[in-house]
């Protein structure tokens, strides 16, 4: 037993990887036959499934009820052996949550485990991310016997910081980001405890969503509880003990024979931040990824200093969580995700780094750092898997954040604070064969929907102008990535509201291209106060915009105090009417644009989906506007001079190097940076 010292556990978030197999898992694997071992893990994924769906279908934020959802089945010392979600992020961080449970309150006399148990955490220290990602989980017993633990971890829209929208783009410490709970009880005997709900609510500012989000997770858990009961009194006890870890060895000796036939290489991929929280400032995350044998390690030397008075922070394990996104759902698709994968992959962390935060730093804008590092992995994972498996190389899903958030009074005058969920419909990478997908989700939560205008107007207090594809969202190239979403979000029936928005990419675009395809460009809002948006629409204007493209051609009718601004940006009021546009980002493009087939080029402009200046300046074709003809020679030699230009714009490798590393930012850009170019932290274990 740990004894808690009233202090964080450092030892705890290190073990990462599965624990060591005990004496009675060793031996029940011995009796599991190879038949009865498929069927055994069909049923626990059903189980799985069964219970990410219940969480879904029962919970109220925006997160929770579109399918941010990570549900697992975790051996009795906490590994994560079986896992459904699209999120794999919040899978693999909740074992560290259960492990702390294991080491400190397991034989603790004061609060100890047993049946009918229910713990809740949200300290980011343990769940990897920050103060937003929640989970619950439950001990299952048989004949008082702890068999394994079931969890739910998501994203609640509210945790009670300084600012609404469970992201607090101001904070300046931990103490400004609201409730944080390291793992704690909060039910026994199969009921919750009332007097902690209510605590919890008096943290929240919307506290319906926040209890009925811990009701969601706890009625989830204990279906999925009774499911792996009915198994183990049919199997037996250590058929299921020893089937949780027969899947976490299994997966780990795959793992390590997957990446055995990757070619050993050194891939570089820096990767740059351009947002502090409430201002700007570049901060450098430098992935190495070292594939030698069956181990990649990722070494993040030469990452930016931790900020000492910003969000913009992240702790190691959120790190680890986010290459889980990579991991399990392009690498290492078609194997099991759980923590068995990491006994495959290893890690060093740089010491005084803000992506191995320590002390009181904030770290309320975590998933932006770790996103940013991310973007890198998928650089770097194309590179590693191209001669191998070059149909797993793949161009970068957006990989910026773009999320609106918001709390105050609905419609109704009830209390609201939360996030919309566009995020969840944003353009999935180019392929080599073939494009991206429009629309496809979020690269973080590959199986999350975005909802319906209806659904979110029903209950939030906005009305949509317009949300539709966005054609200048994604890259180009020989394959273009897929589109994201363009919207205007009008302040609806309530004068008690605050916005903000959650991102980066508004100086520095946050997705490239792949083997010669374009990035995105760089994101924004505007915002139009006092407009007569909701007029207009009232008088059924034909000439309102119908698509965010459409706001800026010079015909909108429309009217008010019109500002542009960064996409991270700090909430403030925002009264009935007023009206915000931005798009979530689309997916980066791959191969050259010039390559790319002009009758590919012509589809896309019949509908809509690039722009006649993009056709014509990237892409090099040649059309008649009227017509909508291709003029295919015309268009081959418009792309052989660009091909000339080119050309004659090159220089010597050794000439570009020499004039590029005498330029740098301004030197007020740099002021967290660190050293330029090469930050100087050194790379430790974590």
């Amino acid at each position: 037993m740990g004894k808690i010292s009233y202090g964080r556990d450092e030892e705890v978030v290190q073990r990462m990887r599965p624990e060591p197999m005990t004496e009675a898992e060793a031996k029940a694997q011995d009796t599991i036959d190879d038949v009865e071992f498929e069927i055994f893990k069909h049923k626990m994924h059903m189980i799985g499934l069964e219970g990410k769906e219940t969480t879904m279908k029962l919970g109220a934020s925006t997160a929770m009820r579109f399918g941010d959802v990570a549900f697992g089945i975790f051996t009795a010392q906490g590994d994560l052996a079986v896992c459904a979600t699209g999120i794999y992020h919040h899978a693999v961080l909740g074992q560290i949550p259960l492990k702390y449970i294991v080491k400190h309150l397991v034989e603790e006399p004061s609060v100890g485990v047993k049946d009918g148990d229910s713990f809740f955490y949200n300290d980011p220290y343990y769940a990897g991310v920050h103060n937003a990602d929640m989970g619950l989980s439950v001990p299952v017993f048989h004949e008082g016997r702890l068999i394994c633990f079931i969890g739910a971890a998501v994203h609640t829209g509210e945790a009670g910081g300084s600012e609404p929208g469970g992201t607090v783009t101001a904070a300046k410490s931990k103490y400004d980001e609201g409730m944080l709970i390291p793992p704690i009880k909060v039910g026994e005997n199969y009921q919750l405890k009332e007097d902690l709900l209510n605590m919890f609510a008096a943290m929240n500012r919307d506290p319906r969503t926040m209890i009925l989000d811990i009701k969601a997770r706890l009625a989830a858990t204990r279906i999925a509880q009774r499911r792996v009961l009915e198994v183990v009194e049919e199997k037996g006890a250590d058929f299921v003990i020893g089937g949780l870890r027969k899947i976490l060895a299994m997966t780990g000796q795959a793992a390590r024979k997957k990446i055995s036939r990757l070619n050993d290489g050194v891939y570089r991929q820096p990767r740059f931040l351009d947002t502090l929280g409430e201002d700007s400032g570049l901060v450098k995350i430098d992935l190495t990824v070292i594939k030698k044998d069956d181990q990649i390690t990722l070494n993040l030397e030469n990452s930016s200093p931790m900020l000492m008075d910003r969000p913009c922070n992240s702790y190691f394990q959120g790190i680890i969580g986010l290459a889980m996104v990579y991991f399990c759902g392009w690498l290492f698709h078609d194997l099991p995700p759980n923590n068995g994968l990491l006994e495959a992959i290893d890690w060093k962390f740089p010491d005084g780094s803000f992506i191995n935060a320590k002390g009181d730093v904030a770290t309320s804008i975590a998933p932006l750092v770790q996103i940013t590092f991310t973007h890198g992995m998928f650089q770097s994972g194309a590179r590693m898997t191209y001669a191998t498996m070059p149909e797993r190389s793949v161009a970068s899903w957006f990989s910026g954040f773009s999320i609106p958030t918001f709390g105050g009074l609905n419609q109704f005058g009830e209390p609201v604070a939360d996030i919309t969920p566009e995020i969840n419909a944003t353009g999935c990478g180019a392929r080599m064969d073939m494009d991206g997908v429009d629309a496809a989700g979020a690269f973080f939560a590959t199986m999350a929907d975005c909802s319906d205008v209806e659904t979110t107007e029903a209950d939030k207090p906005f009305l949509y102008g317009f949300r539709n594809y966005y054609n200048g969202s994604y890259g180009h190239g020989k394959r273009r990535g897929g589109a994201g979403l363009g919207y205007s979000l009008i302040t609806h029936d309530t004068d008690y509201l605050l916005m903000g928005s959650h991102g980066g990419g508004s100086k520095f675009p946050t997705t490239q291209g792949l083997f010669g395809g374009y990035g995105l460009p760089s994101l924004f809002v505007r915002k139009v106060a006092h407009s007569n948006f909701k007029e207009l629409l009232g008088e059924s204007n034909v000439d309102l915009p119908t698509s965010l493209e459409h706001v800026y051609d010079g015909t909108s009718p429309e009217t008010g105090s019109v500002s542009h601004g960064n996409i991270s940006a700090v909430v403030e009021p925002s009264a009935d009417g007023d009206v915000v546009y931005s798009y979530a980002g689309g997916g980066a493009g791959l191969g050259d644009a010039l390559e790319r087939d002009p009758e590919d080029i012509m589809r896309d402009l019949a509908t809509d989906m690039v722009s006649e200046w993009a056709a014509t300046n990237i892409y090099c074709i040649v059309y008649d506007k009227e017509t909508m003809r291709l003029d295919v020679a015309a268009t081959e030699t418009a792309r052989a001079a660009k091909r000339k230009e080119r050309i004659a714009s090159a220089k010597p490798y050794d000439a570009f190097v020499k004039e590029w590393e005498k330029q740098s930012p301004p030197q007020d850009v740099l002021r967290y940076y660190g050293e330029f170019p090469h930050p100087g932290t050194k790379a430790l274990v974590a």
